[in-house]
């Protein structure tokens, strides 16, 4: 059986920041949750999130005889900044390369070597089960369980020494392994609510977690026109919102990680209020897709996957 020390040691060598891994069970709590959430409306245009429900909460209805949930983060954090006056992008939004595709080829590498190792039959043949973003789990859960950290008053995942600046990657696997990590028990956040009184929508005050006033769901996935009490809460934003990250202690001197794929996009932080103005919202949206895609395609030539 594969142990979780080499594990862990070959998803560093894959470049990854950390690694952890989790029984393949039923959320049955979040499962709960979930369903609240949904019935109060708090996904708003994410219809989405209302389909396959159970597979969100159960990797084995996702990816049949799954008995392991392998989490793997990558920091993207960056000290970096816009030009004054530029409409705001997330720091995520900031990369020069789409983060999907980047940390689908780390994951791809740490499967090759699983599989190297352990055999073709660690992985399902037949069922996708790689995911960064593209599948209905509940990631940042995967990983609190995997001992990565803890969901924090800004529904976010709180590494206790990356901070929140990280992307998760998802592997489920169809091997047991020796051992597995201990779930992330602490409260990190003790009675610090930075990020609450930060919010400036107070989206983070509703329970259940209220998606709908939230800066980052009004600018990337809000389909209907804004009404006009959220005007002034995304004036001057056009992707995403980094504004309770800011706020959270732990973001504050975040252990550094260089990660080329990652690091900020010269041509973004090049861009003046003045070249912005120039340009649509719609424009400017498809200007950051591109770019991100430019720059992968680039990348991918000779990335040793």
């Amino acid at each position: 059986m594969l142990a979780l020390n080499c594990l862990r040691q070959w998803a560093a060598e894959a470049g990854f920041d950390d690694c952890g891994a989790a029984q393949a069970v039923r959320l049955d709590t979040d499962a709960a949750y979930l369903q609240r959430w949904l019935q109060a409306g708090c996904n708003g245009s994410m219809q989405y999130m209302a389909d396959n429900v159970e597979k969100r909460v159960n990797p084995q209805a996702l990816v049949p005889d799954c008995k392991t949930v392998v989490v793997c983060v990558m920091s993207y954090y960056k000290q970096c900044s816009q030009p004054e006056g530029a409409p705001r992008i997330a720091m995520s939004g900031l990369s020069q390369n789409d983060y999907h595709d980047v940390m689908k080829r780390h994951l791809l590498m740490l499967e090759r070597r699983i599989t190297d190792e352990t055999g073709l039959s660690a992985f399902s043949q037949e069922h996708q089960h790689l995911f960064c973003d593209s599948a209905p789990i509940l990631e940042r859960r995967w990983a609190q369980r995997a001992g990565l950290g803890w969901i924090g008053r800004n529904r976010q995942l709180i590494h206790p020494r990356l901070g929140s600046y990280v992307h998760i990657g998802i592997l489920l696997m169809q091997a047991t392994l020796a051992d597995y990590s201990e779930p992330y028990v602490a409260e990190g956040c003790a009675d610090c609510d930075r990020c609450v009184r930060q919010c400036p929508t107070g989206a983070l005050r509703s329970d259940p977690f209220d998606a709908r006033k939230c800066v980052s769901y009004l600018t990337i996935e809000r389909k209907e026109p804004l009404e006009e009490q959220y005007l002034p809460a995304v004036r001057g934003v056009l992707y995403g919102c980094d504004i309770c990250a800011r706020a959270c202690p732990y973001n504050t001197a975040p252990e550094q990680r260089d990660h080329e794929e990652l690091a900020a996009n010269p041509q973004l932080l090049g861009m003046t209020a003045d070249d912005w103005s120039h340009t649509s919202r719609r424009q400017q949206i498809k200007l950051l897709h591109r770019l991100a895609r430019r720059d992968n395609a680039g990348g991918e030539h000779g990335q040793d996957t």
